[in-house]
């Protein structure tokens, strides 16, 4: 069993990620790795804040958990809907994630009034800390730290690994409604803001060159955060995830379609057992380009893909029409 210090250090020097916080609370203690003080951009785990929101100001309705479980047919970026050949199907959309924020007249006070402030996330919020480590993007460049007022429901927080300790605890004694299934995809479940299978809850982020992650198993109170500032951070993380054992592998084993594949701005090629994403980051601008073998049960579920439909993949959790 590798200690939360050897794992995080070894899968930094493997992977060249500059900068990295980790924190894991497990029988009542928490341990931590890292820059554990430094505020990282946490990306769509901020999806499962905005969920608790609604929650909390009981706005829950059949239009608003379409829009938080990704079930509203909505294309990733834009509220135009899917390509008729993905109708239906569970894709996810940031843009869901706007719609739903549209139900506060300033979205930003309200998480801060509703969820923040009474969890005593003081380390968490919108603005740009002045000590927040910088995200690194393909070819050496660091990404602007501005962030979209309009986006911020998706992605838009800031937070250090000791507060989304002490949100995940919350969440393991709360708000279970939250982590009720609403659909099924890529070999788990997705509930409001989380992915849901085999008593585990988690969700990743990944933006603006930072990519992160937040699990939980609520039976056991245990919570791990990790965060990092790195376009190669989500490999960083799944060697963290991989050596403290924290999720038990799926033995899922489907055929890959071969074949090209795109949407909005995202294409994805499957060829030899192996996938190459490129898609232009939504916030800065930047093309990134990732390579993995293709899997339908891998630990994190970013490296999931799966053909639910003829002629349709969902790769990077989107339903992409074969092109």
């Amino acid at each position: 069993m590798f200690s939360l210090t050897d794992s995080v250090g070894a899968a930094q020097e493997r992977t060249g990620v500059p900068d990295v916080a980790a924190a894991l609370h497990v029988q009542g203690s928490t341990s931590f790795a890292g820059s554990a003080e430094t505020p990282f951009r946490i990306a769509s785990i901020t999806k499962s804040f905005t969920a608790t929101l609604v929650d909390e100001a009981g706005l829950l309705d059949d239009r608003l958990t379409a829009l938080l479980s990704h079930t509203a047919g909505l294309r990733p970026e834009s509220r135009e809907p899917l390509p008729p050949v993905c109708a239906g199907l569970w894709s996810y959309s940031n843009a869901g994630y706007w719609e739903a924020a549209a139900a506060f007249g300033d979205y930003s006070a309200a998480l801060r009034e509703r969820v923040l402030e009474p969890l005593g996330l003081r380390s968490t919020g919108f603005e740009t800390p002045p000590d927040a480590a910088p995200g690194h993007q393909p070819g050496g460049v660091v990404a602007d730290p501005s962030y979209p007022v309009e986006r911020r429901a998706s992605g838009g927080l800031w937070s250090t690994v000791g507060d989304l300790v002490t949100y995940g605890l919350a969440h393991c004694r709360r708000w279970p409604e939250l982590k009720w299934p609403v659909a099924e995809a890529l070999g788990a479940r997705y509930a409001l803001g989380w992915w849901v299978r085999d008593g585990v809850v988690d969700h990743e982020g990944s933006v603006a060159g930072f990519q992160s992650l937040l699990l939980l198993v609520p039976e056991r109170e245990l919570v791990l955060a990790v965060l990092t500032n790195s376009w190669r951070g989500s490999a960083l993380i799944r060697h963290v995830v991989d050596d403290l054992g924290v999720i038990a592998r799926d033995e899922v084993s489907h055929a890959a379609v071969e074949g090209t594949y795109g949407l909005d701005g995202l294409e994805a090629v499957v060829e030899d057992g192996r996938i190459t994403e490129r898609e232009t980051d939504p916030v800065t601008g930047a093309l990134v380009e990732r390579r993995y073998r293709y899997s339908a049960g891998a630990t994190l579920m970013s490296w999931r893909s799966d053909f639910p439909r003829e002629g349709v993949a969902r790769i990077g959790w989107t339903a992409l029409p074969r092109t």
